[in-house]
């Protein structure tokens, strides 16, 4: 992938030199650029499509305003505060309030649009932002990213929001909102099971379930505390809930949840009292391992009877904190990223012994694993660096990392279908990424790493929303 370096003076002046009133590109009547109706069409080839501006040659940002399909594809080269390009949507059907497109038209955005030209009529803001609600469709009626191959899920945290990915074109192409309190309802960890997905919501105590397909809310369990992680079984029928890692004083519980009734139908005690948080079914569904993360062990569950087993102290020596936890695709071995220790700790599942430690950085999370079970990935939250774990001949061996200037506070990570991308989360509360284009009372946005698993490159990096957390692959 080319990398371009330019200074924010340079690319400024650039974008003041490019941006003028020259040729415009009329749409075309026989089909409207692509667009549902001429009006919407007209509205952007008058103000947006303009040479030097957003037209097909050159367009700035690499964002394109010539047909439906260009603007739906978002921009190429936005400029990275950190060094660099990125790219992103900038029209999120159904959302024009998460549209940044909408939010730079009517003057809500750090650069108003069009860029040193007249704004665009109160009522062509009206029409351009009802076309997006109604979803943004195009000459056919259709709504944008309806069918793709798989769809990449992540929760928003300190947004109440739960963006989906178009596995396909690798833009935001929904983006879910709920408000079930004045506070924060921070959604933490997703599950995709069916037609739904299922979403643990720390702070407001619930776990939801949603129609996949359109966000409408289906049921919820609530009065939970401090939920967390979330396990289903292979059936569906019924999903394991933890507690978040961020719970205050100590737990002895996992939640057991029926998905077809959506109720609280038993709740496992465990011994030993802690923050029992990462959790991982076994892949014929009878072990349910639970970590804890202030106890520094590993509970086993039977699935059968929901009971507790036994307890694995990881060390008498040292304290790792199991953040998370993912097994095996054989069921072997259980792998566990130490938060405290930056070690991914391999264990045992049949000898229940830890036979290696790697070192991976500071604060590792979540975990990936290839179908395969050749290659572990695992993202260190303090070092902002994916590490690439190969499995071979009965050895791990940490073969590279990978970074890029957008990856900060790194937390959630999983693959696609096909094992070719592994899409990475970033909190970013500490503000390390700069929007190229900021909205008015958004705070630090996150963001989603697409990583090339051929190339091992970052082949682009998404904006979210804030605080990007646990993800789930569809």
């Amino acid at each position: 992938m080319r990398k371009i370096f330019l200074s924010g003076v340079t690319l400024f002046l650039l974008f003041l030199i490019s941006c003028s009133d020259d040729k415009i590109v009329q749409p075309d009547e026989s089909n409207k650029n692509g667009f549902e109706s001429a009006e919407v069409a007209q509205i952007f080839s008058d103000n947006c499509s303009t040479s030097g501006c957003h037209d097909s040659n050159n367009p700035e940002n690499g964002l394109s305003i010539t047909s439906h399909s260009n603007l739906m594809k978002g921009s190429s080269a936005r400029p990275l505060n950190s060094g660099g390009l990125y790219g992103g949507d900038v029209i999120v059907p159904f959302n024009s309030k998460r549209s940044l497109l909408y939010q730079m038209i009517s003057g809500n955005a750090s650069v108003q649009m069009p860029f040193q030209r007249a704004a665009l009529s109160q009522e062509e803001v009206v029409t351009i932002k009802n076309w997006i609600d109604d979803g943004a469709k195009d000459e056919f009626g259709a709504v944008p990213f309806s069918n793709p191959s798989y769809r990449v899920f992540v929760c928003n945290q300190r947004s109440d929001a739960i963006s989906v990915i178009d596995g396909d074109e690798k833009v935001v192409s929904r983006v879910y909102e709920t408000d079930f309190s004045e506070l924060n309802d921070a959604p933490h960890m997703i599950k995709v099971y069916g037609n739904y997905f299922y979403v643990t919501y720390i702070t407001a105590g619930r776990f939801v379930k949603f129609d996949k397909h359109t966000g409408e809310i289906i049921g919820q369990v609530e009065q939970l505390e401090f939920p967390g992680m979330i396990m289903i079984n292979s059936t569906g029928s019924k999903a394991y809930v933890s507690r978040s890692s961020t719970a205050p004083g100590l737990f002895n519980s996992i939640y057991v949840i029926d998905l077809s009734s959506m109720s609280l139908s038993n709740e496992i005690l465990l011994p030993v009292s802690g923050i029992p948080h990462a959790i991982s079914l076994s892949p014929d569904d009878k072990i349910l391992y639970v970590a804890n993360l202030t106890a520094n062990r590993i509970s086993i569950i039977d699935t059968e009877s929901d009971s507790f087993q036994q307890d694995v102290l990881l060390s008498q020596s040292e304290n790792h904190e199991p953040m998370e936890i993912e097994i095996s695709p054989d069921g072997k071995y259980l792998y566990i990223s130490g938060r405290a220790s930056g070690k991914l700790v391999i264990l045992d599942t049949e000898q229940l012994t830890v036979v290696k430690e790697i070192m991976v950085g500071m604060m590792p999370m979540h975990i990936a694993i290839s179908q395969d079970g050749s290659r572990i990935y695992v993202p260190s939250m303090m070092t902002n660096t994916v590490n690439i774990i190969a499995y071979e001949g009965n050895d791990w061996v940490r073969t590279s990392q990978i970074t890029h200037p957008g990856f900060t506070q790194l937390h959630g990570c999983e693959l696609s279908p096909d094992d070719n991308y592994l899409y990475v989360s970033s909190r970013n509360t500490s503000g390390s990424f700069v929007p190229a284009y900021t909205v008015n009372g958004e705070s630090n946005h996150g963001t989603i790493g697409i990583i090339n698993t051929q190339t091992l490159r970052v082949e682009k990096l998404l904006e979210i929303e804030e605080y990007g957390a646990g993800m789930a692959v569809d």
